[in-house]
């Protein structure tokens, strides 16, 4: 597992992750978990609601960092697939916040 200076967190398939003191923004929704050619992922999009200076529409790979601008670094550590035909995934992931990004004390 790759090391994390930051928070570890699991986030439900479809579910929002807000990371900073502000409850409404900035929010993320992980979606779409599942492993593919053997490599776990997580599609995840969000961030600032006016989508700047920090948003990402992109796919999480285990171990590979995706940077959003002003507010930090995501890096997947581990998937877990749904159960059920209507269930959900969830995705676990580090979160290391840039130096400036006021992080929530509830992660």
């Amino acid at each position: 597992m790759p090391e994390c200076n930051g928070w570890i967190t699991t986030v439900d398939e479809t579910a929002q992750f807000a990371p900073g003191k502000s409850r409404n923004e900035p929010t993320f929704v992980i979606s779409d978990v599942g492993i593919e050619n053997g490599a776990m992922y997580a599609y995840i999009i969000g961030g600032w609601a006016d989508g700047y200076p920090g948003w990402i529409d992109d796919s999480l790979y285990v171990g590979e960092p995706k940077h959003v601008p002003t507010i930090g670094t995501f890096t997947l550590l581990d998937i877990t697939t749904a159960q059920a035909v209507y269930g959900h995934g969830s995705a676990t992931f580090c979160f290391e916040p840039d130096p400036d990004f006021k992080v929530s004390s509830t992660i």
